[in-house]
């Protein structure tokens, strides 16, 4: 797949895309994102994660805390395709909100 040229350009601008789709969704609700060039964003909530974390899971989306780094606010999560980003972010805003089930 490397050798493939359109394929390499294609999966960087997909995950160009879902950077600035999770960065600026999670800094539209509250949380602090430094930029990223990589496939992940560094994501500081403000406040312990964990709750956060063990919610999502019970869904079926997995984030990464970053408690065991002397990070208790801090999730990484890996950049997915648009529909899968836009769902992390739904399910963060409803937990923020109290309106996730």
């Amino acid at each position: 797949a490397l050798g493939d040229a359109e394929h390499v350009a294609r999966s960087r601008q997909v995950n160009a895309e879902g950077l600035r789709q999770l960065s600026e969704g999670l800094a539209a609700l509250g949380w602090r994102v430094p930029p990223s060039v990589g496939n992940f964003v560094f994501a500081d909530a403000g406040r312990p994660v964990l709750p956060v974390y063990e919610a999502l899971l019970r869904r079926g989306i997995i984030v990464r805390p970053l408690g065991n780094y002397g990070l208790p606010n801090h999730l990484r999560i890996t950049v997915g395709l648009p529909g899968q980003n836009a769902r992390l972010l739904a399910a963060v805003r409803a937990l923020q909100e109290g309106t996730l089930p």
